[in-house]
């Protein structure tokens, strides 16, 4: 798993990930906290997640398509730096509280989030493909994703119940420039992988043409959104949660995303020891997650509930890694980032389907039921899952269609 540390530009982009891990969370905590405490609103807290998910996903693949023919130390800082100034103009909203132009800014953002995540992955498989160490770099990755889930939340819970809302705000804005600059001084990072003579429109048709083409890829993204919109009904109300049916407060909620953090943490370290298919692996973390679910809606105290997410996040930790592996090992060099992003958008797509289902429910009904609601679903995704990628679990990568076989990778 230490094998692509040897890669400076590799080293580069791990700490810029997990940073991005930890802002990422270390700001949602925040934004989620604020929002309900001025709103004391479910469908207000929905609508926050929806705007950084759901919006963005529509968005995020023509922005790629047009930001993937740029050199990664170009177009990535320069996301970066956007990403802090939005953060810092977040934290400039909390004294003078107003939801649209919060909203506004979250959705900015969350279309951003998805194109850097999409660079990233693109050009760690650039560097990593070619020495045959793609596989331990998803691992190694999976656990500095684990650790930024695991402390993000914490931490994020416990400035804002010491410091506040808006200092949490600045030090999430801290950490994108601190990104930026780490990427800026790269002298290795990959060149640009799209073609400069060509139309982001055409780059991106090439991208949704490759998934409509290769069945494997086409089935694991739509198994992928099965399942994680389903996954996506318990998160908007998880600060409900916390604070209501289990009598917490903003650290509360901190310590419930930790302790899922915590289990993906285990989950990765543990899984950098199994050498089962991506495939096999992608069902085994749903149930997993599905099993949690079902297990928070029962919890009666903290700690109980603490333990149940717990197994979600090491589901989770499986289930994530395994779709990227399973789509990366099958995509041309030059289609990485456009599918990649794809993969993303179907992400947050699935989530902000997922938040409006869970917050409706949550708002007639009560947490308890979105979480059983999130727990059945993920487990019939699951056995879904199971059905849709029976024919391809033994199979090898399948080769890559012709049309795409010579399409120059800068």
């Amino acid at each position: 798993m230490l094998q692509p540390l040897r890669f400076p530009a590799f080293r580069r982009l791990a700490a810029t990930y997990a940073l991005n891990e930890l802002a990422f969370n270390f700001g949602t905590v925040s934004l989620a906290i604020v929002v309900f405490a001025r709103t004391g609103s479910a469908l207000a807290t929905t609508a926050l997640f929806l705007a950084s998910t759901f919006v963005p996903a529509l968005l995020a693949p023509a922005l790629t398509a047009r930001l993937d023919r740029l050199p990664v130390r170009r177009a990535l800082p320069a996301l970066y730096v956007v990403e802090a100034a939005l953060f810092a103009a977040l934290a400039a909203t909390t004294e003078r509280f107003w939801l649209p132009l919060v909203l506004a800014l979250v959705l900015a953002d969350g279309a951003i989030a998805i194109v850097g995540r999409a660079l990233t992955r693109a050009a760690l498989s650039a560097i990593l493909k070619p020495a045959g160490a793609l596989a331990a770099g998803n691992k190694f990755l999976n656990v500095l994703f684990s650790l930024g889930y695991a402390t993000g939340p914490a931490l994020g819970g416990a400035v804002v119940a010491t410091a506040g809302v808006r200092t949490s705000l600045v030090i999430t804005s801290g950490l994108f420039g601190l990104m930026a600059l780490t990427l800026a001084t790269a002298r290795t990072l990959p060149a640009a992988s799209g073609e400069a003579d060509r139309s982001w429109s055409e780059r991106l048709r090439d991208g949704l043409a490759y998934v409509r083409g290769n069945g494997v890829v086409r089935r694991v993204l739509t198994a992928h959104g099965a399942a994680l919109t389903c996954a996506a009904c318990a998160t908007p109300v998880e600060v409900l949660y916390a604070t209501q049916t289990l009598h917490g407060g903003p650290g509360t909620y901190g310590l419930l995303l930790g302790a899922w953090g915590a289990g993906g943490v285990l989950s990765s370290v543990a899984l950098a020891r199994v050498s089962l298919p991506a495939l096999v692996l992608i069902p085994l973390g749903a149930v997993a997650m599905g099993t949690a679910f079902l297990g928070m809606s029962a919890a009666g105290t903290v700690a109980v509930a603490a333990a149940a997410f717990a197994i979600g996040g090491a589901g989770n930790g499986v289930y994530y890694v395994s779709v990227v592996q399973a789509l990366q090992e099958r995509i041309p060099d030059a289609l990485q980032a456009r599918v990649m992003s794809l993969l993303e958008s179907t992400t947050a797509g699935a989530y902000g389907v997922g938040f409006l289902v869970g917050g409706a429910v949550a708002s007639l009904a009560g947490a308890r039921v979105a979480l059983t609601f999130a727990g059945v679903g993920v487990l019939l995704a699951a056995g879904a899952i199971v059905g849709l990628l029976r024919g391809d679990r033994r199979a090898t990568a399948p080769p890559r269609p012709a049309a795409f076989e010579t399409v120059p990778t800068s």
